[in-house]
Protein backbone atom coordinates (compact mmCIF):
# COMPACT_ATOMS: atom_id res chain seq x y z
CA UNK A 1 0.00 0.00 0.00
CA UNK A 2 2.86 2.31 0.78
CA UNK A 3 4.56 1.92 -2.40
CA UNK A 4 0.97 2.60 -4.22
CA UNK A 5 1.21 5.82 -2.32
CA UNK A 6 3.84 6.96 -2.87
CA UNK A 7 3.96 6.40 -6.82
CA UNK A 8 0.71 8.14 -6.68
CA UNK A 9 2.21 10.89 -5.26
CA UNK A 10 5.29 11.12 -7.11
CA UNK A 11 2.89 10.91 -10.38
CA UNK A 12 0.72 13.70 -9.52
CA UNK A 13 4.16 15.65 -8.70
CA UNK A 14 5.35 14.85 -12.42
CA UNK A 15 2.24 16.14 -13.92
CA UNK A 16 2.31 19.41 -11.96
CA UNK A 17 5.36 20.01 -13.16
CA UNK A 18 5.03 19.13 -16.84
CA UNK A 19 1.12 21.28 -16.64
CA UNK A 20 3.60 24.13 -15.12
CA UNK A 21 6.48 23.40 -17.42
CA UNK A 22 4.87 25.40 -20.36
CA UNK A 23 4.16 28.89 -18.60
CA UNK A 24 7.38 28.99 -16.56
CA UNK A 25 9.21 29.29 -20.14
CA UNK A 26 7.69 32.44 -20.95
CA UNK A 27 9.42 35.81 -20.21
CA UNK A 28 8.00 38.99 -20.76
CA UNK A 29 9.57 42.24 -21.67
CA UNK A 30 8.80 45.33 -22.61
CA UNK A 31 5.82 47.46 -21.00
CA UNK A 32 4.97 44.55 -18.63
CA UNK A 33 1.88 46.74 -17.00
CA UNK A 34 -0.14 44.58 -20.21
CA UNK A 35 1.95 41.48 -19.33
CA UNK A 36 -1.57 39.71 -17.95
CA UNK A 37 -2.63 39.75 -21.25
CA UNK A 38 -0.46 37.68 -22.99
CA UNK A 39 -0.12 35.69 -20.03
CA UNK A 40 -4.31 35.10 -20.13
CA UNK A 41 -3.43 33.62 -23.72
CA UNK A 42 -0.42 31.77 -22.59
CA UNK A 43 -1.87 29.81 -19.79
CA UNK A 44 -5.23 29.91 -22.24
CA UNK A 45 -7.38 31.41 -18.71
CA UNK A 46 -9.98 33.33 -20.20
CA UNK A 47 -10.95 34.52 -16.77
CA UNK A 48 -7.48 36.15 -16.21
CA UNK A 49 -8.32 37.85 -19.65
CA UNK A 50 -11.42 39.04 -18.75
CA UNK A 51 -9.98 40.65 -15.39
CA UNK A 52 -7.11 42.20 -17.23
CA UNK A 53 -9.53 43.81 -19.53
CA UNK A 54 -11.76 45.12 -16.37
CA UNK A 55 -8.80 46.48 -14.96
CA UNK A 56 -7.68 48.54 -17.74
CA UNK A 57 -11.29 49.94 -17.70
CA UNK A 58 -10.67 54.09 -17.40
CA UNK A 59 -7.25 54.07 -18.04
CA UNK A 60 -7.17 52.62 -21.86
CA UNK A 61 -11.43 53.04 -22.70
CA UNK A 62 -14.70 53.45 -20.90
CA UNK A 63 -15.97 49.87 -20.89
CA UNK A 64 -14.14 46.44 -21.29
CA UNK A 65 -15.40 45.63 -24.42
CA UNK A 66 -13.97 49.03 -25.86
CA UNK A 67 -10.37 48.04 -24.09
CA UNK A 68 -10.75 45.15 -25.55
CA UNK A 69 -11.10 46.41 -28.89
CA UNK A 70 -8.32 48.90 -28.93
CA UNK A 71 -6.21 46.31 -27.88
CA UNK A 72 -6.47 44.01 -30.27
CA UNK A 73 -6.76 46.84 -33.13
CA UNK A 74 -4.23 47.37 -35.28
CA UNK A 75 -1.73 49.47 -33.77
CA UNK A 76 -3.09 47.73 -30.49
CA UNK A 77 -0.66 45.34 -28.17
CA UNK A 78 1.86 42.79 -29.50
CA UNK A 79 2.66 39.79 -27.74
CA UNK A 80 6.15 38.18 -29.23
CA UNK A 81 5.78 40.61 -32.02
CA UNK A 82 2.17 39.85 -33.09
CA UNK A 83 -1.30 40.97 -32.37
CA UNK A 84 -3.22 39.34 -29.39
CA UNK A 85 -5.64 37.33 -31.56
CA UNK A 86 -2.10 36.01 -33.96
CA UNK A 87 -0.65 35.37 -30.55
CA UNK A 88 -3.59 33.10 -29.12
CA UNK A 89 -3.96 31.23 -32.26
CA UNK A 90 -0.03 30.45 -31.90
CA UNK A 91 -0.38 29.33 -28.75
CA UNK A 92 -3.64 27.49 -29.64
CA UNK A 93 -5.06 29.13 -26.74
CA UNK A 94 -8.91 27.76 -27.68
CA UNK A 95 -10.85 29.24 -24.93
CA UNK A 96 -9.22 32.78 -25.59
CA UNK A 97 -9.13 33.01 -28.66
CA UNK A 98 -12.40 32.09 -29.50
CA UNK A 99 -13.44 35.04 -27.15
CA UNK A 100 -11.31 37.18 -28.63
CA UNK A 101 -12.58 36.43 -32.23
CA UNK A 102 -16.30 36.37 -31.02
CA UNK A 103 -15.56 40.01 -29.49
CA UNK A 104 -13.57 41.66 -32.03
CA UNK A 105 -16.62 40.67 -34.30
CA UNK A 106 -19.18 42.36 -32.02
Amino acid sequence: MKKVLISLVALTAFNASAAMESSSKVRFAGDSEYSSFCKAVVNDDLGMLKRSLRGKVGQVAASSNDVLRKLVSADGMKCNGVDLIKFSEQREASQVSAYLKTKNNA
